[in-house]
């Protein structure tokens, strides 16, 4: 039988998975809650259970968990470290599931591996165990050879690669001489048809052998062996016969090894996601920390100032080893603790108690519980609990990321008295210092929380609130600032790479902005380049040179020019460009800002004259526009439009731009699928930077916008070849305004 071996990933997002509870007075658990653990199987030969700490680290962080219900994706965590050890969830039916591991299409040593789809359901008081066993999610494939076919068959050759459309080799595995015991390993998904195979080798008689096939309606975790048998000559044609026959074989899973991250120290019953509470004097009642770990624990420590008098030095009990009258003492006082280790399952859990008659007992003041944690494996995690005990009404309590949006927040507190009236006040942190400054918002009370929405409040604004209750008003603050508005990225054109051509990004990967260098650069020149002397802040601005690019009078007059959007193909020596990038926020912008400076060179006879005027294709009003011997003009234009019919050559880009004479196709400010449209024409040369604000004018009001447009010229003819020999515009810092 095959041996495997079985990884546990991420064992430490268990928490409390252990069943069979000893004592449900020390051990019970919180309610609605999903308790989730992580297997990972693999097929390869047993192995030390030594992994490096970095294997360890490395399998662990690469799982990626899901939890899901009938609206989609709710929990997304990347790495086992993200997992809470205990998820809340409202009543109802989930599903988990799991990934672990490389994806790779064909490889000898990168190994998948996948969960299936584990349904579960939360009840209202209850705690709800998933494991989810990710299983080897590979397709297997290896190749034997029998005596007879390794006589008859010199240097044999066999291929196999994923039958999914992909030719390049990436997708494909050699087995030779030199790996006969090898096993590949291939990833298949939905476009995957089989497995095709191809044999070549050398026959005894010197003439070349070659045979192919495929293997279809393949399954992951399955290996399929393919046996090269010899069974005779073909007498029709002169050569010898090979069979392949394929055995279909299940990957098992066997021995394990322990994967584990440090143990897991939560609080429980009352404590926040960062180990805090506060209460009313006499009324704190019993609070909990619960650490959980996937092996043996090795040393517990509990450090309190109040236990000082117990244990004498700074109050450190080892809880795991503290014995006799001492331990006595402290459960005489109310701290008591109870571990549990699972031999079979290799898990362990430890629960820690400070009882009602302990807590109740707490004058007002605040109270710090620290907890150090090491496993058998000398893993070792720290928490910091803390107790404050209070007399006053309310408490604050934080302002949730998750309940920020860009004008709105909830605010919350805490309920520790009863009174007859509950709400916040609330200010713009810049406010100056005066009562006259707060807003009081009433508030809604549930339970022990109290809690208001505001809105109409400021996008990117810090702001701080306080609750208060009848006449007290808490004397600490919370702060929080709401979501500001997304801008353009590299709006400050921070960030440039490649050099011929020149690209307005740190990687093409994060291109947002493009330019016509891809089109100049055939001539060794760059119309749109980084000024690190001439900026606004920061240290580039773009500059936008039009000039002649081309040598002697083979060439073109180019535009210096920045666009949101990428640039396609070039045409012979014309462009094509796919302007817009989406744009899906909640609220539209109204306007654009720019810090910019212009130097407009003069329009030369040269590049055209009225007889010539055909030859470029500019229109009359064009030719009109910029005579010869005018002052050049530069335009910055910002747009908010719908994708209205694509492009069947170019569908990805709402706006595609042509600049050849015979096929021109430019972007229309008046088209029906453009929602608002705002433009500024520079006309006259500054000596520094200066702000411009580009104002948004709807134009079709009814339509509904998913891209944005932002383009600038250094000629505002450019589209036509048109301008003056260096003009310059340098921008920088472009702001949306909402």
């Amino acid at each position: 039988m095959k041996s495997t071996y079985k990884y546990i990933a991420a064992s430490v997002l268990m928490a409390a998975a252990l069943t069979g509870c000893r004592d449900e007075h020390l051990m019970d658990g919180g309610e609605g809650t999903l308790r989730l653990s992580t297997t990972v199987n693999s097929e390869v030969e047993v192995v030390s259970r030594a992994l490096s700490a970095e294997q360890e680290q490395a399998l662990a962080e690469s799982a990626v968990i899901w939890i899901s219900n009938s609206k989609g994706l709710l929990y997304e965590y990347k790495g086992a470290s993200k997992v809470p050890a205990t998820l809340r969830l409202l009543s109802g039916h989930y599903t988990a599931e799991a990934w672990v591991g490389d994806s790779v299409p064909a490889s000898w040593d990168k190994t998948f591996y996948k969960s299936g789809f584990n349904g579960f359901d939360i009840a209202t008081g209850t705690n709800t165990d998933v494991t989810l066993n990710c299983r080897v999610a590979n397709t297997l494939a290896s190749v034997t050879y029998s005596d007879e076919a390794l006589n008859m068959l010199t240097s044999p050759v066999m291929t196999i690669g994923l039958d999914d459309g992909i030719t390049d080799g990436s997708h494909s595995l050699v087995f030779d001489e030199s790996n006969p015991d090898a096993k590949g390993r291939f990833m298949i998904n939905s476009r995957t048809k089989g497995l095709n195979w191809t044999l070549t080798g050398t026959e005894a008689d010197g003439s070349q052998f070659t045979k192919s096939g495929k293997i279809e309606n393949i399954k992951p975790a399955t290996e399929y062996r393919l046996n090269v048998k010899f069974v005779g000559h073909d007498l029709s044609v002169g050569g010898a016969y090979f069979d392949i026959e394929v055995e279909e074989e299940p990957v098992g899973d066997e021995s394990q090894i322990a994967v584990v991250l440090p143990p897991n120290i939560v609080g429980m019953l009352g404590f926040d996601k960062d180990g805090n509470f506060r209460g009313e004097q006499g009324k704190i009642d019993r609070k909990s920390m619960f650490i959980s770990a996937a092996t043996d624990l090795a040393d517990v420590e509990l450090t309190s100032s109040l236990f000082a008098h117990i244990v004498g030095g700074d109050g450190r009990i080892e809880l795991l080893h503290i014995e006799g009258e001492p331990k006595q003492q402290l459960n005489a006082a109310g701290i008591d603790w109870m571990y549990v280790y699972d031999e079979e399952t290799d898990m362990a859990r430890l629960r820690v108690n400070l009882e009602d008659d302990f807590t109740n007992a707490l004058p007002e003041g605040e109270y710090k519980f620290d907890i150090m944690a090491e496993d058998a494996l000398g893993k070792v995690s720290n928490a910091t609990f803390t107790i404050t005990v209070t007399n006053a009404p309310v408490a604050p309590s934080p302002v949730q990321e998750s309940n920020i949006s860009y004008t709105s927040a909830t605010l919350e507190a805490q309920k520790l008295k009863e009174a007859s009236e509950y709400g916040f006040e609330i200010r713009q942190a810049t406010a100056s210092r005066s009562y006259e400054d707060w807003t009081r918002v009433p508030a809604t009370v549930s339970g022990s929380r109290i809690y208001a929405e505001v809105s109409d409040l400021k996008p990117g604004t810090t702001y701080e609130s306080r609750p208060y209750a009848d006449d007290y008003v808490s004397p600490e603050t919370v702060t929080f600032t709401t979501v500001a508005y997304p801008q353009l990225p590299n709006s400050g054109f921070e960030d440039w790479s490649g050099s011929s051509p020149l690209l307005i990004c740190a990687s093409e990967a994060a291109m947002f902005w493009d330019s016509g260098n891809h089109g100049s650069a055939t001539m060794k020149k760059n119309v749109t380049e980084k000024d690190g002397s001439v900026k606004h802040s920061g240290n580039y601005s773009a500059k936008l040179t039009s000039q002649f690019v081309g040598v002697g009078s083979l060439g073109k007059f180019a535009a210096g020019n920045i666009f949101v959007g990428k640039y396609l193909k070039t045409d012979g020596t014309d462009g094509i460009l796919g302007w817009g990038r989406e744009w899906n926020v909640p609220a539209e912008p109204k306007a654009l800002k720019v810090w910019a400076r212009y130097s407009p060179g003069k329009v030369q006879k040269s590049v055209y004259d009225n007889a010539a005027g055909s030859k470029i294709g500019a229109p009359q009003d064009i030719l009109d526009e910029f005579p010869t011997g005018s002052s050049d003009k530069g335009i910055i234009y910002v747009a908010l439009v719908s994708f209205g019919t694509p492009d069947s050559d170019y569908p990805d880009y709402p706006v595609i731009i042509k600049t050849k004479k015979d096929n021109r196709q430019l972007f229309d400010k008046n088209g029906a699928n453009v929602k608002a449209y705002g433009e500024v024409i520079f006309t006259e040369a500054t000596s520094e930077f200066k702000e411009y604000t580009v104002n948004l004018t709807e134009v079709n009001p009814g339509v509904k916008y998913t891209h944005i447009l932002v383009v600038a010229s250094a000629s505002k003819a450019g589209d036509y070849f048109l301008g003056g020999e260096g003009s310059t515009l340098w921008l920088d810092d472009i702001e949306l305004v909402y």
